[in-house]
């Protein structure tokens, strides 16, 4: 046999046959959603999901049994009780979630109900204990109405809570009865505003406020525990019962209709056990049950059921249901046992038109003018569908039957123009299918017929406008005559530049304009005539960015503008803008292409482009030039194509084929996300460990920054939950980046070593589609100065500076002051001393020369003696007066030298015997100029009085220093004096030295008597 038929009987067949296409319709449709999961292999805290809510950020909160989760779409906050920590959540074991308009999202726990605060990331818990009106620390179900009313029903009854109270008020049902006629496991608002709950007994009541009671559904008798409730748009309430299906109800006691579990009949419920129930912004009803997800067609009252595949990606992560929510978007979330998983409630757009079992891989596509599909494969040989019957009909290579197909290998497929269909193998060459007689004609290479085709290995087959075949192969390009079986053969010739560039025939295209183009593995672009054989050759050029990409062409088409597009292996996708330049223009990956390797290329109606390559379909606006890609997240079998498995069906479907068999989709369908992303704050770092703000930097618009936070990181996140790992962002912290920051899909900024200064960090975010918010997120960051570079510290520095200055003034003044004082001092020394002394001595040379002209020499002797004692005195005083202006004698050293020396003068010379000792810390001290020159004098006047008056035979001359004050002590065992008695000789010695001692501020005392010797002290400060 040629091929396997599945075949056509009469009328009870194809009844069979539609009932089977039904049933297979069901299935599809039930196997054609997407799903995302979310476990704790992605962060979440633990894998049964008890609830979900989006908060009026756009945070979405999962609730488990070990902690509550938010998650922004890149990760996952976890909030546990902490018994050490005020404000942590009252209990890990989470029952249900609610969120109000305020922000406020509420926790039903285990251990109370618990209110998130969003500014400061902290809860408030509510328990029984607390003597507010609540009943029961086991919160079942808690639900906030259209006013914002929070209401928590437990297993004593249902709560209404007064948030400016916090005070709850409990109704319940007037019966005691059954212990669990007042737990409340569902709380939903109908479409009148009357709030009904779900009791654990299985009555449905509704709140009565007025009486502060619940009063039961007329007519409904109790079948079971409710375990959820939905209210109908359009009036009535939908029920969940444990363990005994669902039911609808018009909530006035009319007749219910039910929905069961029927074994072995496809549409109904999978089982009766439904734990949940939503319905969604298109009023379809959704049933999590134990046993996998369900939506009830309303039209035909059948459900479609959804269940964990094993081993099947994008599945639910468990068949058992527990909770179901729609955010903002529309988008379904569905908590399970094994985590959460995320969805669109409509179809995938891209669907496999036949199994990949059944084909395998894929690298033929082509549609006949009968509308029936043609795929070939890899193994599997050639595929005929046929849409609207479903019938396949497989032909097989037979090794004994030479009209079969050559090979199973398919390469190429095309059906022509004459109602044939050509067939292109890996290695048997070329054939064609005769639809009337179901054989295959082959057409093969053979060495010595130089009319052959070229090559066994056949890469592409092509009819142009005149309906001339054109084969390509592995040996160059062959012009066929189908009747004759005769070819035309162009190849390479080394020796002609204008022959093809390479044998390797990729592909074969002729433009609107009759122009013949020819796209080669290794030798670039072609364009062919026929007429000479001849070509013009396009290369890629790495040194001209607009010559052609690759020197690989795999595929190409013209645009509706007359522009040639050419899919490049390596090269990305170029387009020819100048025929008679070579002038093309690129799009690689750094444009948003996926991959620069595309195996195929179509059009849709709207003129964009479709491009299969290695990392997903990529599609390209012509107008934007901009790429979106879809990829197995987005619903595709597969991410890597095949090369020449591409076409395009008469009602715009387009089909590509790969190693999973091949993926068809409308364009139209194909889902569009035109939300822009909300962009929030989600977490600030220091040295790369996370800091806890005193308020939420959510909430925040700025950030405080020491001097040493010198390694800091913002963290942030886009608020889109359809396939949230495509999120783009960009950022830039103005004042210190030039230009936006590319960060792709990292939700982080770093920065290092910021000057202090006044900052704004912005970030956008795109969505999976590429839309971005243009306005973004926004926060101030001011870095604070070093203490030593604030205003305050500036100011005071100034003022230190001026200080200094005019401390640096004054000190100079002081000193030129210290030195015309010195000048004035040393002026009126000289004067006085100087003046009067050489005064008296040209007084008494003017005698002595008088008393000499008179001849009396004794009294001119008298007189020259006079003179002389004048001059060593005026000599003694002058040589004071430099000793004491010399800055080598400033040391202690130096005066004390001096001042032993005079003693040893004085003292020797009058046969007194004296000691003189100096204590070792006076030598480290330091005496100003004219302290030092009126110290040194006030010694000397007193050694001059012990030497002439004192009489005695020893002294002792003592300096040292006590408490910062240079002491003095002259004593001798002389003949001691009256010191209230005249000076001696009418001197004036004790008058000096007390007008000496108090110019230094010294004290001086003298302590003497007749006959007892003389002790003098002399204390003279000094300076720290």
């Amino acid at each position: 046999m040629r091929c396997f038929e599945y075949v056509t009987r009469p009328w009870p067949a194809a009844l069979c046959l539609l009932l089977v296409g039904w049933l297979a319709a069901v299935a599809a449709r039930a196997d054609n959603l997407t799903f995302h999961p979310l476990t704790t292999a992605q962060g979440l805290s633990e894998n049964s999901v008890t609830g979900a809510v989006q908060d009026h950020r756009g945070f979405l909160w999962l609730a488990t049994r070990d902690g509550l989760n938010r998650y922004d779409g890149s990760g996952f906050r976890v909030f546990r009780n902490d018994p050490q920590q005020a404000g942590s959540l009252g209990s890990n074991y989470i029952l249900s979630l609610t969120a109000d308009g305020q922000g406020n999202v509420w926790v039903g726990t285990g251990g109370g109900l618990c209110r998130y605060l969003p500014l400061t990331e902290r809860f408030v818990t509510y328990q029984a204990s607390d003597s507010m009106g609540l009943t029961d620390n086991f919160i079942w179900a808690v639900f906030c109405d259209r006013r914002g009313r929070v209401w928590a029903g437990a297993e004593t009854g249902v709560h209404l809570l007064d948030q400016k109270t916090g005070r709850f008020r409990l109704f319940t049902h007037a019966d005691a009865g059954n212990v669990r006629r007042n737990s409340i496991r569902s709380i939903v608002q109908a479409a009148d505003g009357r709030i009904w709950v779900g009791t654990g007994e299985g009555r449905i009541s509704y709140v009565d406020e007025r009486s502060g009671r619940l009063i039961p559904m007329p007519g409904w008798r109790p079948v079971g525990p409710v375990t959820a409730l939905a209210a109908a748009p359009q009036g009535g309430l939908w029920v969940a019962i444990e363990n005994n299906g669902l039911c609808f109800t018009d909530a006035r006691g009319g007749p219910v209709r039910t929905y069961h579990h029927v074994a072995g009949q496809p549409g109904t419920l999978p089982t009766d056990a439904v734990r949940t129930l939503l319905i969604d912004g298109q009023e379809r009803l959704w049933a999590g049950t134990t046993e996998g997800l369900c939506r009830l067609d309303a039209a035909t009252q059948t459900f479609s059921v959804w269940q964990h595949r094993p081993g099947v990606a994008r599945t639910l992560p468990s068949s058992n249901v527990i909770t179901l929510y729609e955010d903002r978007l529309g988008l379904l979330w569905a908590g399970t046992e094994q985590g959460a998983a995320s969805f669109e409630p409509r179809p995938n757009a891209f669907s496999q038109p036949v199994s990949q079992q059944e084909t395998g891989p894929v690298w033929a596509l082509a549609e006949d003018a009968g509308r029936r599909l043609w795929l070939g494969t890899e193994s599997q040989g050639l595929i005929r569908l046929d849409p609207v019957t479903g019938q396949r009909v497989k032909y097989r290579h037979n090794p004994t039957d030479p009209t079969s197909l050559p090979e199973d290998f398919i390469r190429v497929v095309l059906p022509d123009r004459q109602g044939r269909l050509w067939v292109g193998t890996r290695s048997r060459g070329l054939a064609y299918l005769d639809p009337a007689t179901g054989r295959f004609r082959r057409f093969r290479h053979n060495p010595a017929d130089p009319t052959s085709l070229s090559d066994d290995n056949v890469r592409c087959v092509f009819q142009d406008q005149q309906e001339r075949l054109w084969v390509g192969t592995e040996g160059g390009l062959n012009l066929l005559d189908p009747v004759t079986g005769r070819c035309a053969v162009y190849r390479n010739n080394p020796r002609d530049p204008q022959s093809l560039s390479s044998n390797y025939v990729r592909c074969v295209y002729q433009d609107s304009r009759g122009q013949m183009w020819v796209g080669v593995g290794g030798g670039g672009l072609c364009r062919f005539d026929p007429r000479t054989g001849r070509s013009r050759i396009y290369r890629a050029d790495a040194a001209d960015r607009s010559s052609l990409s690759s020197n690989f062409v795999r595929t190409m088409l013209e645009d509706s503008q007359g522009r040639l597009w050419l899919a490049t292996e390596g090269g990305g996708l170029s387009c020819l803008l100048d025929a008679k330049t070579g002038r093309f223009r690129t799009f690689r990956e750094p444009q948003g292409l996926p991959n620069d390797v595309i195996y195929g290329m179509l059009a849709d109606d709207q003129g964009d482009l479709w491009l299969a390559t290695n990392k997903g379909v990529a599609r390209f606006n012509r107008r934007t030039l901009r790429f979106r890609t879809y990829d197995t997240r987005d619903g595709l079998p597969q991410d890597e194509f095949n090369a020449g498995a591409f076409c395009r069906r008469r009602d715009g479907t387009l089909l590509f084929g790969g190693g999973n068999g091949a993926v068809a989709f409308q364009p139209m369908a194909v889902r569009y996300n035109p939300a822009p992303p909300v962009v929030v704050f989600t977490g600030f770092r220091k040295f790369n460990r996370p800091v806890r703000l005193d308020t939420s930097i959510t909430e925040r618009r700025m950030l405080r920054l020491g001097p040493r936070d010198n390694f800091i990181s913002i963290e942030f996140a886009a608020l889109n939950y359809r396939l949230p790992d495509k999120n783009r962002f960009l950022y830039k912290l103005e004042g210190n980046d030039d230009k936006w920051i590319e960060a792709g899909n990292q939700h982080q900024a770093t920065y290092t070593n910021l000057n202090p200064g006044s900052y704004t960090f912005r970030v956008r975010a795109a969505n999976n589609d590429g839309v971005w918010n243009p306005t973004g997120a926004s926060l101030s960051v001011i870095v604070g100065p070093p203490w030593y570079q604030t205003w305050w510290f500036r100011i005071l520095a100034s003022w230190v500076v001026f200080g200094l200055l005019f401390a640096a003034y004054r000190i100079r003044v002081s000193q030129l002051l210290a030195l015309e004082r010195v000048r004035h001092n040393i002026a009126r020394d000289l004067h006085d001393d100087m003046g009067s002394t050489l005064s008296s001595i040209s007084i008494l040379s003017q005698l002595a020369r008088n008393h000499q002209q008179r001849n009396n020499q004794e009294q001119a002797g008298i007189l020259m003696e006079q003179i002389g004692d004048s001059s060593r005195r005026m000599l003694d005083s002058m040589d004071d007066i430099v000793w004491a202006i010399n800055p080598a004698h400033d040391s202690m050293e130096a005066v004390t030298a001096r001042m032993r020396s005079f003693a040893s003068d004085v003292l020797e010379a009058r046969g007194i015997d004296f000691l003189f000792k100096v204590a070792p810390e006076v030598l480290e001290q330091r005496l100003p100029m004219r302290a030092r020159r009126e110290f040194f004098l006030l010694f000397k006047e007193a050694v001059n009085n012990l030497a002439k008056y004192s009489k005695a035979e020893m002294a002792i001359i003592r300096l040292d220093y006590e408490n910062r004050h240079l002491v003095l002590r002259v004593e001798d065992d002389g003949v001691g004096f009256d010191v209230t008695a005249p000076a001696q000789g009418g001197g004036n010695g004790m008058t000096n030295m007390r007008s000496r001692a108090a110019a230094i501020r010294a004290t001086l005392d003298i302590d003497t008597a007749p006959g007892k010797g003389t002790k003098m002290q002399v204390r003279v400060p000094l300076r720290r």
